[in-house]
């Protein structure tokens, strides 16, 4: 038949479906107030209410498709506010450490991956195998990335969107989502047996064209056109007196604009829709260009704010406000938790504690964790790298003295500013601290661990592609049989995306009393 008949919903599902809902907000606000990590909670939620726990699912399988889809808008939304709360100058000028975080973290895991290949493994009939280096590889593809929704949930619960280390945790884990897209490209064409480089290339080249094509339409296409369509409905710009009938047009046209509700708001939803529809379509990174979508209307919002502040009769919002009056409420109680949850629809509970998997995942995953958490030696290279110049400009200026010369713990305060900040208070955006950056670095680290979506997507292609391989070690035979190295992956995955919100928690707990 071609429509859907209207059938009430029995009381299982309505208990099931309002359980669900009002769990994850309950949870997720008593961890965030105690630990800053109430994404655990959603997950554990999850995980509980799906099909994973005892193979019995409390919600259906079509319930679950529909949470997830809903879900993944919620990750949309959120890394589109990322890109609305995000300062670009910030952005670029800690783009060295943001490059430098996200070439660490993806290098790192990837390497330590290759340790599986002395990890022994049962195949279908019992025999001891042993991963190839194609599966090591894969296996590393898939704990390489960061989890975006995860980084994005962290920062907002803490926030610290705004903070240095929350800035540069926003760049390398914006690159560590491109690179997980290649990966998933990169997987899939060795799982078909393609070596060709184009289809490996194609989602970076596309995503970094739609990047720099956007840097350019911004400034020189995008910023004149609000501006003059900005004057003109403020009544500024100045209309064609002699042209009567064109002067009314625009007149007619400005007041039907004028009294469109919510004009803002309209303008931002169909700009995140083209970026990310156009970023489909030229296999680029959807949530790189929700990202964008988020800078470019930050940047046209501040542009009307800057236009309309002599203009009492404004309604224009700035993008923080329009984020707060429109999204904030859906995201935050039903898409966000919806995302979280369906991560833990995704972990296969019951296949993963058997036999000796489970050693093998949890000696995976602190691999896993010590890999990302090697970004946290950027921090520290930065710092001694300043208190290096620092030390260099005072010996070549003998006779320029210090405001607190006459205290030496003053002094050595001071010398761990940068040069022309030796004073602690003449920079108030400087997030150094007199010592070593220890909270900083830490707090870098685990942010950086958590993974998520990506992870158990490359993981799921691997598996399904055939590129977790077992071979034999006598006589070199490959016996494509991963489906334990799956379950060791999904270990690693899964804890660390656990593990990393809890640590970020507990570090930012001890710093703030």
């Amino acid at each position: 038949m071609p429509y859907l008949p209207y059938e009430e919903p029995g009381i299982t599902t309505i208990l099931s479906l309002t359980s669900f809902l009002l769990l994850l907000n309950g949870v997720r606000y008593a961890l965030d107030r105690l630990l800053y990590c109430g994404i655990i909670g959603e997950i554990f939620i999850g995980m509980i209410w799906g099909l994973p726990v005892g193979g019995t699912a409390w919600l259906s399988k079509g319930a679950q498709g529909v949470i997830q889809a809903f879900g993944y808008l919620g990750l949309i939304g959120l890394v589109f506010e990322g890109g609305l709360t995000t300062d670009i100058a910030l952005l670029r000028k800690n783009a060295y450490a943001s490059v430098s975080v996200a070439t660490i973290g993806l290098l790192m895991p990837i390497a330590l991956s290759f340790l599986l290949l002395v990890f022994p493994f049962s195949d279908s009939t019992g025999k001891t195998a042993y991963p190839t280096p194609l599966a090591a590889f894969s296996a590393g593809a898939s704990l390489c990335s960061t989890s975006l929704g995860t980084t994005f949930a962290i920062l907002s619960a803490a926030n610290m969107q705004k903070t240095r280390v929350g800035i540069v945790l926003v760049g390398a884990a914006m690159m560590d989502d491109v690179v997980g897209l290649v990966m998933v490209n990169i997987i899939t064409t060795l799982g078909r047996g393609g070596n060709t480089g184009w289809p490996i290339a194609r989602p970076i080249a596309a995503s970094f064209g739609l990047l720099l094509a956007t840097l350019v339409v911004c400034p020189y296409v995008l910023m004149p056109v609000s501006c003059w369509f900005l004057g003109v409905m403020s009544g500024e710009a100045p209309l064609d007196g002699q042209q009567t009938s064109k002067a009314k047009i625009c007149t007619v046209v400005t007041k039907l604009i004028r009294n469109i509700p919510h004009l803002d708001f309209i303008i931002s939803t169909l700009i995140l829709i083209a970026f990310v529809t156009i970023a489909s379509f030229i296999d680029a990174s959807v949530l790189f260009a929700a990202f964008i979508a988020g800078g470019m209307v930050s940047f046209l919002l501040n542009v009307d704010s800057e236009q309309q502040q002599s203009d009492t009769t404004s309604q224009g919002k700035g993008p923080a406000e329009m984020y707060q009056d429109y999204l904030k409420p859906t995201m935050d109680g039903i898409l966000v938790p919806f995302f979280f949850a369906s991560i833990g629809f995704s972990i296969p509970i019951t296949d993963m504690f058997s036999g000796s998997i489970v050693w093998k995942g949890i000696v995976y995953s602190i691999l896993m964790v010590l890999a990302k958490g090697t970004i946290s030696i950027v921090f520290y290279f930065e710092y001694f790298m300043k208190q290096r110049k620092v030390k260099k400009s005072i010996m070549r200026s003998p006779a320029r003295t210090l405001p607190c010369q006459s205290d030496p713990v003053q002094m050595i305060a001071a010398s761990a500013l940068p040069p022309g900040n030796l004073t602690p208070n003449a920079s108030p955006d400087a997030e150094l601290s007199p010592g070593p950056p220890h909270s900083m670095a830490l707090l870098a680290g685990m942010a950086m661990v958590a993974r998520g979506e990506i992870g158990f997507l490359i993981a799921s292609l691997s598996q399904s592609s055939g590129v977790l391989a077992l071979r034999y070690k006598e006589n070199m035979t490959i016996e494509s049989s991963g489906e334990e190295l799956f379950l060791v992956i999904v270990w690693a995955v899964g804890i660390c995306t656990i593990v990393g919100p809890l640590g970020v928690g507990l570090i930012i707990r001890r710093i703030r009393p």
